[in-house]
């Protein structure tokens, strides 16, 4: 786990990571080689000008310290960024990185990278200092500290490959999920559940209820060394076809079907409705509640206005002229008894104002809102609620996921869930190859997420990595692999299964198409199947004796 500390003068935030992810100390029969990557100014929120940040390493084969090597260790930044070469002074590598001229700093970010860097051998967190020259305005740079710590694991150490055994399960139904880990003392933590349930010796768990709605899961793993507790987390996610939805405000741009009841549970809340609230079909509209009907406002009935029983009308009732003619009721038009007020007409009951239901409006049919719809307070939907059609799936086979030049690019029509599945079909006998990977880029609007898909000594049909987040409506997605290291570009494939919320609005691709577009229906998914089989048996390219360099296309 890497931690972030500012100091209270500090202007620019820091935000380290690392790979591996965790990092892991070497051992006497093999070292251990890792990079650190701190982005400098990611949400900044205050002016900020910077001309120097210089890194100080702490060296030595201590807990705290990172490397007794500080003269391997390579250094990178971002265009118009130079950094040193380190310099040891004292127990400390220095590296220095000056951009071209001073810098403001309005939300961009720049990234400082450390790589080679050869773990010692000793478990424990290392703090690197950061000295950094900086100003509120482009001039008078003072420098100001502050620190980052990173974790170093035991060697060995492993946890990787947190997923759900099925991405998507029916509402009710419990997730499993898995993953591997070494010894450790392991947390689960998933949707509102309060507190965490401990995992030291499972490698499985099967949620306790059923999920009704789209949850994350978190799991944490802690290893103490030494006095100091080591912390890493790992996230997924899984989705819930028709889930459950609890919504604060609910807007609704096409038409909203319930095929149970409708409740509107709290008082004095309105339903409002910009066209008509009808019958389906040649159904009548019904209210149908002890407290009756309240119209605060006109209601306007287009075709004949029938009552069947008695009427009770406390004040003047008013019918007059054409088809035009308005019932006019300055109290209130109630059921005898306990009887409901029923309207029972084939074209329904129009209110053209507000339609004030002081009791539980009951719709016990299909309920067409044709304008927008607006819920002022909690909405409760008891019954099946259909929130997402079928899913779209983009399949890349090996060797065909867009790359950096040719990114997948689309625009989502409607608020969505995008389910993003990595297959590294690479494997390697060689343990120093162990952990190359295929990296995945999903760009959501401005947001940035990324699924790594590490490279192991499997055999067979190869690792999945999945990566799924939520997509609002208008917000421009785009996707793309990149490989590092001896991971061949060739041994990996790219599946997006994207599911609209509200109605069937599939992505339009704008750049970047795959090759395969299938839905999840039965020979939708029989294909996706076979299109991985065939992946699958294809042979692995074989590792070169040495890792290349990093590969991004």
């Amino acid at each position: 786990m890497s931690v972030l500390m500012v100091n209270s003068t500090n202007l620019l935030p820091y935000e380290p990571s690392t790979d591996p992810n965790p990092l892991r100390v070497s051992s006497a029969e093999e070292t251990e080689y890792g990079s650190i990557n701190i982005n400098v100014g990611g949400g900044i929120t205050t002016p900020a000008w910077c001309n120097k940040i210089t890194l100080r390493v702490p060296l030595g084969s201590g807990a705290g310290h990172l490397t007794d090597n500080g003269a391997a260790i390579r250094t990178g930044a971002s265009t118009d960024w130079t950094p040193s070469a380190p310099s040891v002074v004292g127990d400390f590598a220095v590296i220095t990185f000056t951009p071209a001229r001073a810098v403001q700093f309005t939300g961009q970010i720049v990234s400082l990278t450390l790589s080679n860097i050869e773990v010692n051998r000793a478990p424990g967190q290392v703090s690197i200092e950061i000295v950094e020259s900086s100003s509120p305005t482009n001039g008078n740079f003072t420098d100001k500290t502050a620190a980052v710590e990173v974790d170093k694991f035991p060697a060995g150490f492993v946890f990787r490959n947190f997923a759900p055994e099925k991405i998507m399960v029916e509402n009710g139904e419990a997730a499993v999920l898995r993953w591997e880990g070494s010894e450790a003392k392991y947390t689960m933590y998933w949707g509102d559940a309060p507190a965490g349930v401990p995992l030291d010796k499972e490698r499985t768990w099967t949620t306790p209820a059923g999920l009704t709605t789209v949850t994350g899961f978190m799991l944490r793993a802690e290893v103490s060394e030494g006095g100091t507790t080591l912390t890493h987390t790992l996230t997924t996610a899984v989705t819930v076809r028709v889930p459950d939805l609890v919504v604060r405000n609910l807007t609704v741009q096409g038409p909203a079907v319930f095929s149970d009841t409708v409740s509107l549970s709290n008082t004095a809340k309105d339903l409002t409705v910009a066209g008509s609230i009808r019958g389906a079909g040649s159904n009548p509209l019904r209210v149908s509640q002890n407290a009756g009907l309240k119209v605060d406002a006109k209601a306007e009935v287009v075709g004949v206005f029938s009552v069947g029983g008695a009427s009770t009308f406390n004040d003047n009732v008013t019918v007059a002229g054409s088809q035009t003619t308005t019932l006019t009721v300055l109290g209130s038009v109630r059921g005898s008894g306990s009887n409901p007020l029923r309207v029972s007409q084939p074209a329904g009951l129009k209110v053209d104002a507000a339609l004030s239901v002081v009791g539980t409006a009951s719709l016990t049919g299909a309920t067409t809102l044709s304008g927008a719809t607006t819920l002022s307070g909690p909405t409760v939907f008891t019954g099946v609620t259909e929130l997402f059609k079928n899913a779209q799936i983009r399949f890349w086979n090996r060797g065909q996921a867009p790359g950096s030049g040719n990114k997948f690019t689309s625009t989502a029509q409607t608020d969505g869930i995008l389910t993003c599945s990595v297959k590294q079909f690479d494997a390697t006998s060689m343990e120093k190859n162990i952990g190359y990977k295929a990296n995945l880029t999903l760009k959501i609007g401005t947001r940035y997420h990324y699924c790594a898909a590490p490279m192991l000594r499997q055999v067979g049909g190869g690792s999945e990595y999945n990566l799924t987040v939520p997509v609002r409506k208008g917000e421009q997605i785009q996707a793309w692999l990149a490989v590092d290291g001896s991971c061949y570009w060739s041994n990996v494939a790219l599946a997006l299964a994207w599911s609209a919320a509200g109605k069937q609005a599939d992505l339009m691709a704008v750049s970047g198409e795959a090759p395969y577009l299938l839905d999840d229906s039965e020979e939708g998914m029989a294909e996706y199947l076979r299109l991985l089989a065939e992946d699958a048996a294809r042979p692995v390219d074989a590792k070169p004796e040495e890792s290349a360099e990093a590969t991004v296309l």
